[in-house]
């Protein structure tokens, strides 16, 4: 946890004195934290509020008490334009009966004005839009199934989903969805890849082990001790007018 005290008008993560309770008692804090490295890793074990922690700086939360900035923004409407979301259970989960071309035309749909259509996925669009995300790892076809996925795939296509609308950071949970070392590797090459791109990455993770994935360049950590007393699933509440956690960008 970090002791320094935040500077406004900064343009990484800037917590200060962040606390948040529940109906159960504490979710998390108080946290105190300044980082500008290009990735941020939230560790933790369940029930320790890494989740809610990351939803809070991804402006779909809302803290209870103190202060907290991302990319200069300290408004919740204003960091939700601004950063997008992946690996949240419950929230940006995909069907696994659609197909990953279904998925991704949903997901301009969403992103386009209500008065355009959006386009058919041909194998170039897909490419396209899957491309941020898998770089120069094979990519699946519009036609594959997203059951048909493997793990780390599956995770990738939750962030090109996010990626759609051009965020200028990233928010992922649970990195250690992925139980397979191999599969966790290659997700957190890719959110390097794309840190050293520009994009500000936050992800959490229940292993401190896995800062020693990002491989050029160490992660600001953050470790989250569990609370005496397991806060109630969805304690954090959403900003006035937003409505539950929204699985878009």
């Amino acid at each position: 946890m970090g002791t320094q005290v935040a500077e406004p008008g900064r343009g990484g993560i800037e917590i200060e004195g962040a606390y948040l309770e529940g109906s159960r008692g504490t979710v998390f804090g108080p946290i105190t934290l300044l980082s500008e490295r290009p990735v941020t890793l939230v560790t933790g074990a369940r029930g320790s509020g890494r989740t809610s922690l990351l939803l809070c700086l991804a402006g779909r939360m809302r803290l209870g008490s103190g202060r907290l900035a991302v990319l200069g923004e300290t408004a919740p409407a204003a960091i939700r334009r601004r950063v997008g979301i992946a690996g949240f259970a419950g929230i940006d989960d995909l069907e696994p009966a659609v197909s990953v071309g279904a998925t991704l035309r949903e997901r301009v749909a969403w992103a386009l004005p209500w008065y355009r259509r959006a386009p058919r996925v041909t194998p170039d669009l897909a490419d396209e839009l899957l491309a941020p995300a898998f770089g120069g790892l094979p990519r699946p076809a519009p036609g594959d199934l997203v059951r048909e996925l493997r793990p780390s795939d599956e995770l990738l296509l939750r962030i090109a989903l996010a990626l759609v609308e051009d965020p200028r950071m990233l928010v992922i949970d649970d990195l250690d969805q992925l139980s397979n070392d191999e599969d966790r590797a290659v997700v957190a090459e890719r959110l390097q890849a794309l840190a050293e791109q520009g994009i500000r990455i936050a992800v959490s993770t229940s292993n401190p082990g896995d800062a020693g994935l990002f491989s050029r360049g160490a992660p600001e950590v953050l470790a989250l001790s569990a609370p005496a007393e397991a806060p109630a699933a969805g304690a954090c509440r959403p900003p006035a007018g937003a409505g539950a956690p929204i699985p878009i960008a």
